[in-house]
């Protein structure tokens, strides 16, 4: 797992919009300036004597709309970043941060994707 899940997850939205956007579509969970030096800087790190602290509770609902995922996983992303604790298991962040989203499925979609997950992983492995 990385040891910055919630950095890399707004990294890797940060490529497609701007912090603006983060910021809006986070229903201002944090602002456009929070999300800049998250991404740059990373957790607790900013610019100058700058830091950027962890996100209150109040902002997890946003985070996660913005982040796709649920406030339980927002929360164990903050937990890694922040605190340096992980979760007592050796699944990796690709397949933690999919789980929400598979168990958001119906059960044929969910075939599909696994039938879909199965055959890529022959090809590619």
């Amino acid at each position: 797992m990385s040891s910055s899940p919630f950095r890399d997850t707004a990294r890797k939205i940060a490529r497609d919009k701007d912090y603006y956007t983060m910021a809006w579509e986070s229903d201002r969970a944090r602002s456009h300036g929070w999300w800049k030096n998250l991404v740059e800087y990373g957790a607790w790190r900013g610019p100058g004597s700058s830091r950027v602290g962890p996100p209150d509770p109040e902002a997890l609902d946003g985070i996660a709309k913005l982040f796709g995922t649920t406030v339980e996983r927002v929360s164990a992303m903050i937990a890694a970043d922040w605190y340096g604790v992980r979760p007592d298991t050796d699944l990796s962040a690709r397949v933690l941060s999919l789980g929400p989203v598979l168990d958001g499925l119906t059960d044929a979609d969910a075939e599909l994707v696994e039938s879909l997950a199965r055959r890529l992983a022959k090809t590619n492995g």
